[in-house]
């Protein structure tokens, strides 16, 4: 028997049961060289397609899909989601703190929610802040920016406001929002860029354009790694660089939310939050096998074996 046959029996004969085997696998096209103790029958590890063809994983890392263009793994939409229509209407902007979710309404109400999207009972107005675009949490206060005045406002947990700062010099409709740890980052919609800004507000003399990618930006986040936009015009979210290249690699919101407002970051996942559907949406790095088209890029390598 050739090694795809003897695979492919030992995957039927072992079905409903988990067993491991040492395996080496090579060849051209997608394959790639395979030395290791892998579950041929694991849901993780095995996959079939509904086409038929079957893949099973090698478990290395790779991310050229030039050379291995069936190792690939899309962010897409996980299928976890939470609505917020019951604590108002037109959600905005959403944060992460680390432990609970917040999301703020076009009247500028602030709702809290925890990981699973249960709602917390806290419910406050942010004073002072018409317009509100995008937010964002520091780890202890929560900022929100205001396109009417063209400001940040830092407020506690509790809804009490702290200070506020503007940012008109460097664009007059600032929209989304994210913290790094250090500094803010705040998209603005008439420019169509990205701007720094320490914690008292003084501008870092950074910036980067968003432009070619993200002509309607509403939303921004941090991911520890990259930086993620989410552009209103095509409903798609686009990854950059620290540094503000554009790393070529996006995802469609298209299906879930038609108005892409609110973006943030909460582990190794993104959410996106509109005024259409009233819901938060999680995205991830989803490993499997993916189509040949649309964004890719590698991450766990896999090799066709029927």
């Amino acid at each position: 028997q050739t090694l795809v046959q003897l695979l492919c029996t030992l995957t039927q004969r072992l079905a409903g049961r988990s067993y491991k085997m040492a395996i080496s696998l090579g060849g051209g096209g997608s394959a790639s060289q395979v030395n290791e103790t892998i579950d041929i029958n694991s849901a993780e590890n095995l996959i079939t397609l509904a086409d038929g063809r079957v893949y099973l994983k090698g478990g290395v890392t790779e991310t050229n899909v030039s050379a291995y263009p069936d190792a690939t793994a899309a962010i897409s939409y996980t299928g976890t989601s939470f609505s917020v229509a019951s604590e108002g209407l037109t959600p905005i902007a959403i944060a992460w703190d680390g432990t609970f979710f917040w999301v703020i309404q076009g009247n500028s109400n602030v709702s809290k929610y925890n990981a699973s999207g249960v709602y917390q009972n806290v419910n406050w107005t942010a004073s002072g802040v018409s317009q509100p675009y995008g937010m964002t949490s520091d780890g202890s206060h929560l900022w929100i920016s205001s396109l009417a005045s063209d400001r940040l406002y830092k407020f506690t947990t509790a809804g009490v406001s702290v200070t506020n700062f503007p940012v008109a010099s460097q664009d007059n409709t600032p929209t989304g929002l994210t913290w790094d740890g250090t500094y803010l980052w705040v998209v603005g919609y008439t420019n169509k860029a990205v701007f720094k800004y320490n914690a008292a507000g003084v501008y870092q003399n950074v910036s980067f354009s968003v432009n070619a990618q993200a002509t309607q930006p509403y939303g921004i986040a941090y991911d520890g790694t990259h930086f993620w936009v989410a552009d209103d015009a095509t409903n798609t979210v686009y990854q950059y660089t620290t540094a503000g290249v554009y790393t070529g690699i996006n995802f469609s919101t298209a299906s879930q939310e038609t108005s892409l407002y609110g973006l943030t970051s909460a582990g190794s996942a993104l959410w996106v939050i509109g005024p259409i559907t009233d819901t938060a949406y999680k995205y991830q790095n989803q490993i499997g096998v993916g189509s040949q088209g649309g964004t890719e890029y590698g991450n766990q390598n896999y090799v066709r074996i029927k």
